[in-house]
């Protein structure tokens, strides 16, 4: 055997242990940050909410017509039911539960697997129209600035992120977004139950019971010039503050703030004056731990494949290196001697 094969077979495996680092870092790990094709995750809410009662609103009971402070709690599952390439067809359903009645809400989006952003659906596939904004997820290593925007299904609206500073939830770094929403509502399954008029002496009996500011403007000349039944629209309002993990983009709590307000047009400008839905809702303490697991597990993974691997890697493979460089001075120190 050469005096030199030791070290051609050194400098071999050390190339191919680098090669195999840039490997696990620019390809394995982006890789694993992609939305998995397996994803199915639930989270439960808890909150209370203010419903319309449509009955005591027909009959003119306007004291008992919104029952404010019924708690509810709500599990949201998210889960992909298909992969194209890099989209995934994603499911995300909401389900609010007050005392027997469950009110249940199903969204689809097609999202870009890596950005976590609105994507082209897969064809014959139907899906909301969220491209390139935000709707059920946030990406590994999200952003810290105002970047990024969000879908909006109730009002089938795009409006932006704002990036609010930092915290720690569950022992894990988390970057926190609030996202607003103020838009007349589009949601054919949100407006469907809702009353598209109401007869005036009704709008008129609800006015005392309304906010001051809303008292003011619905003078009783301004009623008097409203039609008969008073046409309604409805607003969509809402808050969501999301505190999300660094590495993993995993939402480990949300705070959620929603309103559907109708609105009626005086002078010729929309103006809200009754709320028909109220809900708000936090993230149970349960969920919270199980996403800051779930946020630990996967950040160990992250951090293997993008740091520990392909160091240990380099490292063996520098080792290699430097005992080649031994084995060569040796040599060259042997052949010195014997000449």
């Amino acid at each position: 055997m050469s005096a030199r094969r030791p070290s051609i077979v050194l400098i071999t495996m050390a190339v191919i242990l680098v090669a195999a680092a840039a490997v696990v870092r620019l390809v394995v790990a982006p890789n694993a940050t992609k939305l998995p094709d397996d994803t199915d995750q639930t989270v439960h809410y808890a909150g209370e909410t203010t419903m319309l009662d449509g009955k005591a609103l027909r009959s003119g009971d306007t004291a008992h017509a919104l029952r404010p402070g019924i708690p509810v709690t709500a599990d949201r599952r998210v889960r992909v039911t298909s992969t194209h390439g890099d989209t995934a067809v994603l499911e995300d359903t909401m389900t609010v539960h007050a005392g027997e009645q469950s009110l249940p809400s199903s969204k689809t989006y097609a999202i870009d697997r890596t950005s976590r952003k609105g994507a082209s659906p897969p064809a014959s596939t139907s899906s909301e129209n969220s491209r390139g904004a935000l709707s059920s997820a946030f990406p590994p290593d999200a952003e810290q600035d105002d970047s990024y925007t969000y879908y909006d299904a109730t009002t089938r609206s795009i409006v932006p992120v704002r990036y609010t500073g930092t915290a720690r939830r569950e022992g894990r770094a988390v970057n926190v977004y609030e996202i607003r929403v103020s838009a007349p509502v589009k949601d054919p399954a949100v407006l469907k139950p809702l009353p598209t008029a109401l007869p005036k002496k009704l709008v008129a009996s609800l006015v005392p019971a309304l906010d001051s500011r809303t008292r003011a403007r619905l003078t009783p000349t301004v009623l008097a010039a409203l039609p008969d039944p008073v046409p309604l629209t409805y607003l969509g309002q809402s808050t969501l503050v999301a505190y999300v993990d660094q590495q993993t983009g995993i939402a480990v709590d949300q705070t959620v703030s929603r309103r559907t307000v109708a609105t009626t047009s005086v002078a010729g400008a929309p103006t809200p004056f009754l709320p028909v839905s109220a809900l708000t809702l936090e993230v149970t303490p349960e969920s919270v731990r199980d996403l800051g697991d779930k946020a630990t597990s996967a950040g160990r993974i992250l951090t293997a494949l993008t740091v520990l691997a392909p160091l240990a890697m380099v490292v063996v493979a520098a080792l290699l290196l430097l005992a080649t460089f031994i084995l060569a001075r040796r040599r060259r120190h042997r052949s010195r001697v014997r000449g």
